[in-house]
Order: structure tokens, then sequence, then C-alpha cells
């Protein structure tokens, strides 16, 4: 949870402009057809928001999978083919069942394990294979407390800037080549091994191992570490969703 109020620190303070969108129609994604401009790449430079993830058209959420993955979006028409930059923050929200109370401490669940799977595979894998971080929420009580102000999220994100300047990264961890990923989320044989049994637990994909890299490297500049450690892993790998 405290690595959580990091990143949205670290949101805060990258973002240029939020943009809180629900798109309706694929062609709101996708653009129309006069190659207009859709909300995803409307969204470049921000934050794109969809609450109640599994609710969204099928189709919609499957031509998330090519700007998520290249940050751009190409759209074909008869008289026209146009590029648009999509390189956003995706951010989605869910329930874990339809009637929102599966992993509640004091509710009872009112849906059956048959409503809950059908819920629950509106997602297909591809697509959840693209998404960084999967954090399932605690239910809140009166007598929870923030772990870090505002101003020390801020000093931690910018800390972990200067971690990645001091490598000489120009990209940000999250926006890592596969080849850059080899260069600078650097794994001993004891972490290899351990990122190889989850992978074969798992059946983690090379993208999503790749992401773990990512996610364990910037863990680590938050912890103010050089070197990747045991901890890192297992904390990257506990937001992998499985």
């Amino acid at each position: 949870m405290e690595f959580v109020l990091k990143l949205i620190g670290k949101i805060i303070i990258k973002a240029q402009k939020i943009i809180l969108i629900v798109a309706r129609f694929i062609g709101n994604v996708r653009g129309s057809v006069n190659s207009r401009i859709g909300e995803i790449a409307l969204a470049h430079g921000g934050i794109l928001f969809f609450d109640e993830l599994p609710h969204f058209p099928k189709n919609i959420l499957e031509a998330m999978r090519e700007p998520l993955e290249d940050r751009k979006i190409m759209i074909s028409r008869v008289n026209s083919k146009i590029e648009y930059p999509t390189d956003i923050m995706f951010i989605g929200a869910m329930n874990p069942c339809p009637c929102g109370n599966l992993l509640h401490t004091q509710r009872e669940c009112r849906c059956n394990e048959l409503e809950i799977k059908r819920y629950q595979n509106r997602l297909s894998e591809p697509f959840l294979d693209r998404i960084d971080l999967a954090v399932q929420m605690q239910t809140l009580s009166p007598q929870d407390q923030p772990t870090l102000t505002s101003q020390q999220m801020h000093q931690q994100v910018f800390s972990a800037m200067n971690m990645r300047y001091s490598r000489e990264q120009l990209r940000p961890n999250g926006k890592l080549t596969d080849q850059e990923v080899n260069h600078y989320c650097l794994f001993d044989d004891d972490l290899l091994g351990m990122l190889q049994q989850a992978s074969e637990k798992f059946s983690l994909s090379m993208r999503s191992i790749n992401k773990i890299k990512k996610v364990a490297r910037t863990i680590a500049d938050l912890d103010n570490a050089t070197q990747i450690t045991q901890a890192h892993l297992m904390e990257a790998l506990s937001y992998r969703k499985r």
C-alpha cells in the first residue's frame, strides 16, 4: 500500500495533464470514420482512467492493446492513414465481483461462482498482460492513517529520478526497451532463479517478465538502492495480475 501511495505521488508530479474519460464507442478510442482523433490520443501526455473496467465493451478493451504496447495508434480509413502518439498512463478500476462485496470484511457477497467468473473473464489475458501494476485495495477503517505526506512522496519521487540519472539512463523505467531492461535492470543469479520459478508457476510471458524487472528497478530506486534485491523482486511480483 505504501508503494501505491508513492506511485500516486509520482503521477501527481509527472503528469502534464489529467484527462478522465469514459469511452462509450470504439470510435472514441480509435477515432471516427474520417480519422478524427479519439480519446486515447487526446489523453497523450496525461492519464486515461477507466472506471468499472469490465463493463466496457470487449472491442474497446481489445483496441487498447496496441496503444498501450506501442504508445501509438494507427488509424486506417479508405482515404487516409494517420498515426497518433498515445504515451499515456492508463489506470483502470474494477470491483472483485458484480455486487462488489466479494472481498469485503463485513458485507456478504450476493454473487454465485458463475457470475464472478463471467465478470472477471471480461478482461482478456493479452489485455491484462499490458498492465504494469495490479493492486487489491483493502476495506478502510476510521483508524487508517496515511504513512507518507504529499511532501515526503514528492521528495522520494525526485530521489528515485536522481537514481535513474546517476545510471545515465535517459528513459524512465517504465519506458525502457527490452535491450535497455537487460542493461539497467540487472538481476544476480539467485534473483534470476526466483524469477524463473515464478515464470513457470504463473505462466508469465516475456512481456510480463520484463515488466516485473522494470517495476523491481523502480522499487529499488525508491529505496535508493543501486542493486535490485530479493525484497524488491518479491514486491514487484506481488503487483502482477495472476
